[in-house]
């Protein structure tokens, strides 16, 4: 390049020749290293569609989206490395000492980051077996959250409530209580009073959970039949039945909203008493 520059531009002095050369040789670099980015990007997309299609088994499909992730972020980690080493060398600094003294840098460093040691060890451990995946609904110690990405040393979660985003330290999590892995369950728990026929109010259940299979998006979530405990608790007011249904991962809030609301609905019907606190105030004259 630097020859063909010179006979071509003869009438430059050097320093241009060599200003030139240093712009193409950047842009070349930049070139390659935009491309190196992006083909990592689409080769891993078009290759985890490829495994998700011959993937029956949606725990699975979100292990696999959650290891791309992993190994996607750290290919792009080494070719920006490769490319900064790069413009080092086209602006005249011999990156051979740099790289001796950063691996003598990088033992002393380990020495002293026994903390990082141990975040990335977690971080493995808990990607080996699939603790967790990225879309998964999770609670770590007083947090609850939507697992938006993960790194080996990191866990990034953000909150239902609020909208937070909560950065995790791998090393730091004891336990983790993931709310949606491979089945979930959604509870049910009916207060009705205390003179009501709790046989009947079974069967309702019962009709109303026929009602909720009839919607074949409802349908599609559950998993099994209702399971219904029967008389659960005495409360101070009314008596409590309890029953759940095993759904999809995720799915127990759906069903939880369209049962509550057939319920309601079939209660009524039924003339089935809902009893709650009531506060009558009497004005004496």
């Amino acid at each position: 390049m630097e020859e063909f520059l010179k006979l071509e531009f003869a009438q430059l002095r050097p320093e241009y020749v060599k200003i030139i050369v240093f712009i193409f040789s950047f842009i070349k670099c930049t070139f390659l290293f935009l491309l190196s980015i992006k083909i990592v990007r689409v080769f891993s997309s078009k290759l985890i569609n490829k495994i998700k299609d011959k993937l029956d088994s949606q725990e699975r499909i979100q292990q696999v989206i959650t290891l791309k992730v992993i190994i996607v972020h750290a290919l792009e980690v080494f070719i920006v490395a490769i490319y900064l080493m790069s413009i080092l060398f086209l602006i005249g600094i011999d990156v051979r000492p740099l790289l001796a003294t950063a691996g003598v840098l990088g033992v002393a460093i380990g020495f002293g980051s026994k903390k990082l040691v141990e975040d990335v060890i977690s971080g493995i451990i808990i990607l080996l077996e699939g603790q967790i995946r990225v879309g998964d609904y999770v609670e770590i110690g007083d947090m609850k959250g939507v697992v938006e990405k993960i790194t080996l040393p990191l866990i990034t979660v953000r909150t239902i409530d609020t909208g937070a985003l909560c950065f995790i330290r791998s090393g730091y999590i004891n336990t983790i209580v993931n709310h949606t892995m491979v089945y979930s369950y959604s509870f049910f728990a009916f207060d009705v009073a205390y003179g009501t026929d709790i046989e009947h109010v079974q069967n309702v259940i019962k009709k109303s959970f026929n009602i909720l299979l009839e919607n074949d998006e409802y349908k599609n979530i559950v998993l099994s039949d209702i399971e219904i405990f029967g008389l659960d608790e005495f409360k101070e007011s009314s008596l409590c039945i309890k029953c759940r249904v095993k759904t999809q991962p995720k799915g127990q809030w759906i069903i939880r909203r369209a049962f509550n609301k057939i319920i309601k609905e079939q209660f009524e019907i039924e003339n089935i008493e809902i009893p709650f606190n009531q506060l009558v105030v009497t004005n004496k004259a």
